[in-house]
Protein backbone atom coordinates (compact mmCIF):
# COMPACT_ATOMS: atom_id res chain seq x y z
CA UNK A 1 0.00 0.00 0.00
CA UNK A 2 1.03 3.49 -0.74
CA UNK A 3 2.08 5.66 2.31
CA UNK A 4 -0.66 8.35 4.09
CA UNK A 5 0.03 11.87 5.63
CA UNK A 6 -2.66 12.16 7.95
CA UNK A 7 -4.51 15.59 8.16
CA UNK A 8 -6.40 14.77 11.12
CA UNK A 9 -5.25 12.87 14.01
CA UNK A 10 -5.90 13.33 17.64
CA UNK A 11 -4.39 12.04 20.78
CA UNK A 12 -6.27 12.00 23.72
CA UNK A 13 -9.64 11.05 25.82
CA UNK A 14 -12.63 11.96 24.66
CA UNK A 15 -15.55 10.82 27.67
CA UNK A 16 -18.89 11.38 26.59
CA UNK A 17 -18.93 8.79 23.62
CA UNK A 18 -20.53 5.29 24.41
CA UNK A 19 -17.94 3.67 24.49
CA UNK A 20 -15.70 6.71 25.10
CA UNK A 21 -12.63 6.83 22.85
CA UNK A 22 -8.79 7.68 23.19
CA UNK A 23 -5.38 7.25 22.36
CA UNK A 24 -2.08 8.06 23.27
CA UNK A 25 0.75 9.25 21.01
CA UNK A 26 2.23 5.88 21.43
CA UNK A 27 -1.09 3.86 20.46
CA UNK A 28 -1.09 6.29 17.56
CA UNK A 29 2.38 5.73 16.26
CA UNK A 30 1.71 1.66 16.49
CA UNK A 31 -1.73 2.67 14.47
CA UNK A 32 0.30 4.52 11.96
CA UNK A 33 3.23 1.72 11.85
CA UNK A 34 0.49 -0.98 10.71
CA UNK A 35 -0.98 1.28 7.98
CA UNK A 36 1.59 3.12 5.90
CA UNK A 37 0.80 6.15 7.91
CA UNK A 38 4.47 7.89 7.96
CA UNK A 39 3.26 11.32 9.55
CA UNK A 40 -0.09 13.37 10.36
CA UNK A 41 -1.09 16.90 11.53
CA UNK A 42 -2.46 16.09 15.22
CA UNK A 43 -4.36 17.73 17.61
CA UNK A 44 -6.19 17.51 20.83
CA UNK A 45 -9.08 15.67 21.12
CA UNK A 46 -12.61 16.70 20.51
CA UNK A 47 -15.28 18.02 22.25
CA UNK A 48 -16.04 16.30 24.98
CA UNK A 49 -12.47 15.69 26.66
CA UNK A 50 -12.31 15.30 30.07
CA UNK A 51 -11.99 18.91 32.21
CA UNK A 52 -12.03 18.13 35.55
CA UNK A 53 -9.43 20.46 36.79
CA UNK A 54 -10.66 23.07 34.17
CA UNK A 55 -9.09 25.28 31.56
CA UNK A 56 -5.94 23.38 33.13
CA UNK A 57 -7.02 19.86 31.17
CA UNK A 58 -7.20 21.99 27.97
CA UNK A 59 -3.28 23.43 29.09
CA UNK A 60 -2.46 19.99 29.58
CA UNK A 61 -4.32 18.71 26.27
CA UNK A 62 -2.07 21.46 24.05
CA UNK A 63 0.84 20.68 25.90
CA UNK A 64 0.50 16.64 24.76
CA UNK A 65 0.70 17.90 21.12
CA UNK A 66 3.69 20.09 21.85
CA UNK A 67 5.64 17.31 23.16
CA UNK A 68 4.66 14.83 20.43
CA UNK A 69 5.85 17.51 17.35
CA UNK A 70 9.12 17.80 19.48
CA UNK A 71 9.86 14.45 20.64
CA UNK A 72 8.70 13.19 17.04
CA UNK A 73 9.04 16.23 14.71
CA UNK A 74 9.03 13.89 11.43
CA UNK A 75 6.18 11.87 12.19
CA UNK A 76 4.03 14.88 14.02
CA UNK A 77 5.69 18.00 11.91
CA UNK A 78 3.04 20.26 12.72
CA UNK A 79 0.43 20.39 15.42
CA UNK A 80 -3.22 22.32 16.13
CA UNK A 81 -4.48 23.63 19.30
CA UNK A 82 -7.76 22.55 21.07
CA UNK A 83 -10.96 25.24 19.76
CA UNK A 84 -12.83 25.27 23.46
CA UNK A 85 -15.76 26.91 23.90
CA UNK A 86 -16.36 25.85 27.06
CA UNK A 87 -14.23 28.66 28.65
CA UNK A 88 -14.74 32.12 27.03
CA UNK A 89 -11.74 34.00 26.62
CA UNK A 90 -9.84 31.59 28.83
CA UNK A 91 -10.40 29.22 25.91
CA UNK A 92 -9.09 32.03 23.44
CA UNK A 93 -6.22 32.56 25.51
CA UNK A 94 -5.29 29.51 26.29
CA UNK A 95 -5.38 28.58 22.26
CA UNK A 96 -3.29 31.62 21.80
CA UNK A 97 -0.99 30.23 24.60
CA UNK A 98 -0.27 26.90 23.01
CA UNK A 99 0.74 28.94 19.62
CA UNK A 100 3.17 30.91 21.49
CA UNK A 101 4.49 28.78 23.70
CA UNK A 102 4.34 24.69 22.26
CA UNK A 103 4.67 24.89 18.95
CA UNK A 104 1.98 24.40 17.51
CA UNK A 105 0.59 26.57 14.40
CA UNK A 106 -2.92 26.65 14.39
CA UNK A 107 -5.89 25.76 15.83
CA UNK A 108 -8.74 22.74 15.36
CA UNK A 109 -12.41 22.74 16.22
CA UNK A 110 -15.23 20.26 15.88
CA UNK A 111 -19.54 20.73 15.21
CA UNK A 112 -21.22 21.45 17.26
CA UNK A 113 -19.46 24.79 15.99
CA UNK A 114 -21.10 28.44 16.07
CA UNK A 115 -20.29 31.61 15.81
CA UNK A 116 -18.60 31.84 19.07
CA UNK A 117 -15.51 30.34 16.99
CA UNK A 118 -14.06 33.43 15.20
CA UNK A 119 -12.59 34.84 17.78
CA UNK A 120 -10.43 31.67 17.72
CA UNK A 121 -10.06 32.30 14.14
CA UNK A 122 -8.89 35.45 14.40
CA UNK A 123 -6.33 34.53 16.80
CA UNK A 124 -5.01 31.92 14.70
CA UNK A 125 -5.18 34.13 12.04
CA UNK A 126 -2.92 36.90 13.20
CA UNK A 127 -0.20 34.21 13.61
CA UNK A 128 -1.17 33.29 9.81
CA UNK A 129 -1.62 30.06 11.21
CA UNK A 130 -3.70 26.82 9.74
CA UNK A 131 -7.28 25.85 10.83
CA UNK A 132 -9.55 22.80 10.61
CA UNK A 133 -12.85 23.70 11.70
CA UNK A 134 -14.22 20.12 10.29
CA UNK A 135 -17.45 21.86 9.37
CA UNK A 136 -19.47 22.25 5.74
CA UNK A 137 -21.95 25.20 6.05
CA UNK A 138 -23.35 28.24 5.86
CA UNK A 139 -20.74 29.46 8.61
CA UNK A 140 -17.74 27.81 6.95
CA UNK A 141 -18.55 30.23 4.16
CA UNK A 142 -18.63 33.42 6.00
CA UNK A 143 -15.53 32.73 8.09
CA UNK A 144 -13.49 31.71 4.74
CA UNK A 145 -14.88 35.35 3.42
CA UNK A 146 -14.14 36.80 6.53
CA UNK A 147 -10.63 35.32 6.77
CA UNK A 148 -9.27 35.51 3.10
CA UNK A 149 -5.45 35.04 3.77
CA UNK A 150 -5.95 32.03 6.45
CA UNK A 151 -5.48 28.93 5.12
CA UNK A 152 -8.36 25.94 6.08
CA UNK A 153 -8.73 22.82 6.31
CA UNK A 154 -12.59 21.88 6.01
CA UNK A 155 -14.49 18.66 5.07
CA UNK A 156 -14.94 17.69 1.39
CA UNK A 157 -18.63 17.08 0.66
CA UNK A 158 -21.43 17.65 -1.43
CA UNK A 159 -22.08 21.04 -0.01
CA UNK A 160 -18.09 21.98 0.11
CA UNK A 161 -18.27 21.05 -3.74
CA UNK A 162 -21.28 23.87 -4.40
CA UNK A 163 -20.19 26.26 -1.63
CA UNK A 164 -16.66 26.45 -0.78
CA UNK A 165 -14.60 25.44 -3.82
CA UNK A 166 -14.75 29.09 -4.91
CA UNK A 167 -12.61 29.59 -1.85
CA UNK A 168 -8.25 29.28 -2.76
CA UNK A 169 -7.20 29.08 1.33
CA UNK A 170 -9.49 26.17 1.73
CA UNK A 171 -7.82 22.59 1.05
CA UNK A 172 -10.27 19.65 1.55
CA UNK A 173 -10.00 16.74 3.86
CA UNK A 174 -11.42 13.34 2.47
CA UNK A 175 -12.61 11.28 5.64
CA UNK A 176 -14.64 8.61 6.09
CA UNK A 177 -17.69 9.55 4.28
CA UNK A 178 -18.65 12.37 2.28
CA UNK A 179 -21.98 13.51 3.63
CA UNK A 180 -22.52 11.43 6.46
CA UNK A 181 -22.16 7.64 7.21
CA UNK A 182 -23.24 5.01 4.41
CA UNK A 183 -22.76 7.75 1.91
CA UNK A 184 -20.35 6.74 -1.07
CA UNK A 185 -17.24 8.77 -2.09
CA UNK A 186 -17.25 10.50 -6.00
CA UNK A 187 -13.31 10.66 -5.90
CA UNK A 188 -13.07 11.88 -9.73
CA UNK A 189 -16.46 14.47 -9.07
CA UNK A 190 -14.74 15.61 -5.71
CA UNK A 191 -11.40 15.94 -7.98
CA UNK A 192 -13.16 18.23 -10.79
CA UNK A 193 -15.05 20.38 -8.57
CA UNK A 194 -12.62 20.70 -5.31
CA UNK A 195 -9.40 20.33 -7.69
CA UNK A 196 -7.07 17.60 -7.50
CA UNK A 197 -4.12 19.53 -6.13
CA UNK A 198 -6.33 20.67 -2.74
CA UNK A 199 -7.95 16.81 -1.65
CA UNK A 200 -6.00 15.43 1.15
CA UNK A 201 -5.85 12.47 3.32
CA UNK A 202 -8.13 12.34 7.19
CA UNK A 203 -7.86 9.48 9.06
CA UNK A 204 -9.71 11.24 12.38
CA UNK A 205 -7.90 8.73 14.99
CA UNK A 206 -9.21 7.66 18.17
CA UNK A 207 -12.96 8.06 16.05
CA UNK A 208 -12.55 5.91 12.82
CA UNK A 209 -11.03 3.15 11.48
CA UNK A 210 -9.93 4.89 9.07
CA UNK A 211 -8.44 1.32 7.33
CA UNK A 212 -11.57 1.74 5.59
CA UNK A 213 -11.20 5.11 4.26
CA UNK A 214 -7.83 3.59 2.91
CA UNK A 215 -9.75 0.34 1.48
CA UNK A 216 -12.03 3.14 -0.36
CA UNK A 217 -9.36 5.09 -1.60
CA UNK A 218 -7.04 2.23 -3.06
CA UNK A 219 -10.13 0.28 -4.37
CA UNK A 220 -11.15 3.07 -6.00
CA UNK A 221 -11.70 3.54 -9.83
CA UNK A 222 -8.96 6.26 -10.18
CA UNK A 223 -5.94 7.37 -11.78
CA UNK A 224 -2.64 6.78 -9.32
CA UNK A 225 -2.02 9.95 -9.66
CA UNK A 226 -4.87 11.00 -7.31
CA UNK A 227 -4.64 8.26 -5.54
CA UNK A 228 -1.31 9.73 -4.25
CA UNK A 229 -2.01 13.12 -3.89
CA UNK A 230 -4.96 12.16 -1.76
CA UNK A 231 -2.62 10.16 0.45
CA UNK A 232 0.06 11.86 0.95
CA UNK A 233 1.63 14.15 -1.90
CA UNK A 234 -0.82 17.48 -1.47
CA UNK A 235 -0.35 17.76 2.06
CA UNK A 236 3.92 17.87 1.89
CA UNK A 237 3.91 21.78 0.07
CA UNK A 238 0.82 22.54 3.23
CA UNK A 239 3.02 21.05 6.06
CA UNK A 240 6.26 22.73 4.57
CA UNK A 241 4.68 26.14 4.74
CA UNK A 242 4.60 25.44 8.53
CA UNK A 243 7.89 23.26 8.77
CA UNK A 244 9.83 24.91 6.03
CA UNK A 245 12.40 21.98 5.23
CA UNK A 246 9.74 19.41 6.25
CA UNK A 247 10.43 15.60 4.13
CA UNK A 248 8.17 12.63 4.48
CA UNK A 249 9.94 9.63 6.47
CA UNK A 250 10.74 6.59 4.26
CA UNK A 251 10.58 4.47 7.97
CA UNK A 252 8.60 4.16 10.95
CA UNK A 253 9.90 4.65 14.28
CA UNK A 254 9.42 1.97 16.59
CA UNK A 255 7.02 3.34 19.57
CA UNK A 256 8.16 2.92 23.29
CA UNK A 257 5.45 0.06 24.61
CA UNK A 258 3.77 -2.48 21.96
CA UNK A 259 -0.29 -2.75 22.50
CA UNK A 260 -2.11 -5.96 21.33
CA UNK A 261 -3.51 -5.09 18.04
CA UNK A 262 -6.85 -6.66 18.32
CA UNK A 263 -6.61 -3.70 21.34
CA UNK A 264 -5.69 -1.12 19.19
CA UNK A 265 -8.23 -1.77 16.62
CA UNK A 266 -11.65 -2.63 18.54
CA UNK A 267 -14.63 -1.84 17.10
CA UNK A 268 -17.52 -0.26 18.84
CA UNK A 269 -20.10 -3.30 18.09
CA UNK A 270 -22.62 -0.86 17.37
CA UNK A 271 -21.53 0.58 15.03
CA UNK A 272 -18.38 -1.34 13.40
CA UNK A 273 -16.54 1.85 11.52
CA UNK A 274 -15.75 3.01 14.89
CA UNK A 275 -13.04 2.46 16.83
CA UNK A 276 -13.49 1.84 20.66
CA UNK A 277 -10.38 1.62 22.39
CA UNK A 278 -9.72 4.12 25.31
CA UNK A 279 -6.26 5.34 26.20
Amino acid sequence: MRPYIDCHNHIGRTIDRVPPVGQTTSMCLQRFSETNIVAAISAPTAVGSPIVRGIEDIRHQNEVIGRAIKDFPDRFPIGLALIESRFGKLGIEEAEKAMRDYGLCGLMGHPPIGPWCIPFVEAAAARDGLVNLHMHNPLMVEIAEMFPTTTFICHASTFAEEKLAKFDNIWFEVVQYPDGQGTDWDFKRAADKLGRERLIFGADLPYYDYRVLQHTIEEADIDDDLKNRIAFENIIPLIQKYRPGWTMPDAFVEPHRVYDSEELWEVNPENPVRLAAYA
